[in-house]
């Protein structure tokens, strides 16, 4: 479910999901089902994610807005987004 939500979220200038694109690394649900950690990982060396080194901090946190509202309307209580790479919360 969340990776379907996630697929509706498009990367601002690009034309690509954040699933797709690789920006979303991972995420962790909480047992009670009502929270969510979605790990982000903007400077990706993968080759799937060439362009991850050009956003910049604008669009991080235009991302995590975007993240935390889809993830909200989908019924998440609380919704948290981390870089992956420094741990902490955008």
């Amino acid at each position: 479910m969340v990776e379907e939500v996630l697929r509706g979220v498009e990367v601002p200038g690009f034309d690509v999901d954040l699933i797709s694109s690789g920006v979303v690394r991972s995420f962790r649900i909480s047992k009670d089902g009502e929270k969510i950690v979605v790990f982000v990982d903007f400077l990706s060396a993968d080759p799937g994610c060439l362009f991850c080194k050009f956003i910049n901090h604008t669009l991080w946190r235009s991302i995590s807005a975007k993240i935390k509202e889809a993830l909200t309307k989908a019924g998440f209580k609380e919704v948290f987004v981390v870089d992956m790479r420094s741990r902490q919360e955008l």
